[in-house]
C-alpha cells in the first residue's frame, strides 16, 4: 500500500494566462487511473482536497473541477459538497437520459455549478446533450480530437448559451494559435502546463486510532464510548490492561476492563499513556521505549512542571495544555508527516498549536525554555528563571523530579 496521498493538479488558464481554477484528478501508486472505479477515485479526490491536503493549501482561492461519474452524482453526498470550492464535471460518454437531466436541474437550483467534461464538438454532441448544454456553468471542449471541418460552426451555437467555453488538450503552440483564434478564454493542456502530482505522506492507521482515542479521552464523550473504541482495538486494549497490572503501579488487585483502567486512572493520564505508545511505536505489539519516548516524556513534565512553578494556582486544563505541548512537540518525527497536519488530527486548542507551530501565544515562552534546558543553555535559562521570579531551588528540584519520572517510564515499558 502506498505510503503517501497522491492527487493531480493542472491548472486552467484564462485569456491573460493566469490561472483560473484548477482540475484535479485521481492519482494513486496502488491504482492506475484507468483500472479505478469512477466513484472511487471522485470520493478519493474529494477526501483528499477537504481531509487530506486541505482545500486552502491546494487550491488558494481558486475553484476545482473534479470529474463525476453517474453513481456519484446521485448520491446524496455531493449536496454536503463545498459548493464555493468544486465544479462537478460530468464525463462526456455518460448515457444523458431524463434522470440525469433532471438531477443537474436540482443541483443547478441548489446552487451548485455543473461542467461538461472534455466534449467532443461535432453534431453528435448537440443531438445526444443539446437540451442540456444551457444548463452547464462551463463546457471542456476536446480541441484535439473535435473535428475542425465544421467546428467554428458548431461553436457559434454553443455560444448562444451562456455557459463558459474551456479549450482543453491544448498541447501545441499551433493548437495553443487555433484556440484563440476561435475565441477561447480558458485554457487547459501541456502546452501551458502539465499535469502535478501532489504527495502528501499518509499518517499510519494505527496512530490514526491512537489519535481517535486521545481525542475521546479530552471530549466530554462517556466513559463507557470511549472504553468501547479501545476495546474495538485490540492491541491499545491489551497494552493498556498490561501497564495497569504492571508492576510498576503496584495495585491491589488486577485490573480487567478498559472502563476500570480510565475510572481509575483518569482520563489525562490515560490520554498521557497513548502519547508514550506513539512514541514507543508499540502499537504492533514491538517493546521497549525509544530516545524519542524518554525526550517527549522529558518535555511533558518539564512543561507541566514549569507552568506550576510560575503559576501555582493554574487551573488544571492549563497545566494538560501546557503537558500536551511538550507531549505534541515530537511527533512529526515520529509520524514523518508535517507537524501541522498531524496537529489538525488532535481536538487541541489554538494554543497549543501555536506554541508549536509559530513559537508564539500562551505557550510559548515555557516551550522555548524547555528546549533552552534541553540544549543547556545557561544563559536563556538564567534568564527565564529571574524574568518569572523562581527560585534556584524549585527548579533544580524540578529538574530531578523529572529525571525519576523519566526513569520510571522505561521500567513501566519494560514491565509490560
Amino acid at each position: 500500500m502506498s505510503q503517501y496521498h497522491l492527487l493531480g493538479r493542472q491548472p486552467i488558464l484564462d485569456e491573460n494566462k493566469r490561472i483560473f481554477a484548477y482540475d484535479l484528478f485521481f492519482r494513486d501508486e496502488d491504482r492506475k487511473p484507468d483500472k479505478t472505479p469512477g466513484r472511487f477515485a471522485t470520493i478519493s479526490v474529494l477526501t483528499k482536497v477537504l481531509n487530506q491536503f486541505g482545500a486552502r493549501e491546494i487550491l488558494g482561492s481558486y475553484k476545482a473541477f473534479v470529474r463525476v461519474e453517474r453513481e456519484f452524482l446521485f448520491n446524496d453526498l455531493i449536496l454536503d459538497m463545498p459548493k464555493d470550492i468544486f465544479v462537478f464535471s460530468l464525463l462526456y460518454d455518460m448515457p444523458f437520459d431524463m434522470n440525469i437531466a433532471r438531477r443537474i436541474l436540482e443541483l443547478r437550483r441548489k446552487g451548485f455549478q455543473i461542467a461538461l467534461n472534455d466534449a467532443i464538438l461535432d453534431d453528435e454532441l448537440l443531438k445526444r446533450i443539446g437540451p442540456l448544454l444551457p444548463h452547464f456553468s462551463y463546457i471542456k471542449i476536446d480541441v484535439q480530437k473535435s473535428p475542425k471541418d465544421r467546428f467554428a460552426h458548431l461553436l457559434g451555437r454553443i455560444r448562444l448559451y451562456d455557459s463558459e467555453l474551456i479549450a482543453t488538450k491544448v498541447e501545441s503552440p499551433e493548437t495553443a494559435q487555433f484556440c484563440e483564434d476561435m475565441g477561447f478564454e480558458r485554457f487547459q493542456g501541456y502546452f501551458f502546463a502539465k499535469p502535478k502530482v501532489l504527495k502528501q505522506q499518509k499518517i499510519d492507521p494505527h496512530y490514526r486510532s491512537v489519535i481517535q482515542a486521545y481525542n475521546l479521552l479530552i471530549s466530554n464523550a462517556e466513559a463507557e464510548e470511549i472504553a468501547s473504541y479501545l476495546e474495538q482495538h485490540s492491541a491499545l486494549s491489551l497494552q493498556l490492561l498490561r501497564y495497569v497490572n504492571s508492576a510498576a503501579l503496584s495495585l491491589a488487585r488486577r485490573i480487567s476492563s478498559i472502563q476500570e483502567v480510565i475510572l481509575l486512572l483518569g482520563r489525562h493520564n490515560v490520554a498521557q499513556w497513548l502519547m508514550m505508545i506513539i512514541y514507543a511505536q508499540s502499537v504492533e505489539g514491538k517493546a521497549g521505549t525509544t530516545p524519542l519516548a524518554l525526550m517527549a516524556k522529558n518535555r511533558m513534565e518539564l512543561m507541566r512542571g514549569t507552568w506550576k512553578l510560575m503559576y501555582p494556582d493554574a487551573p488544571r486544563k492549563e497545566l494538560d495544555e501546557a503537558h500536551f505541548v511538550g507531549a505534541l512537540s515530537l511527533l512529526e518525527a515520529v509520524m514523518q508527516a508535517p507537524l501541522q497536519k498531524i496537529l489538525d488530527e488532535f481536538n487541541i486548542s489554538d494554543d497549543i498549536k501555536s506554541a508549536l507551530l509559530h513559537r508564539r501565544g500562551k505557550y510559548a515562552h515555557v516551550y522555548m525554555f524547555v528546549e533552552s534546558i534541553e540544549k543547556c543553555n545557561q544563559p536563556a535559562i538564567d534568564l527565564f528563571l529571574n524574568r518569572y521570579r523562581i527560585k534556584r531551588s524549585d527548579y533544580d528540584r524540578l529538574i530531578y523530579e523529572t529525571a525519576i519520572m523519566v526513569n520510571r517510564l522505561e521500567e513501566e515499558f519494560e514491565s509490560i
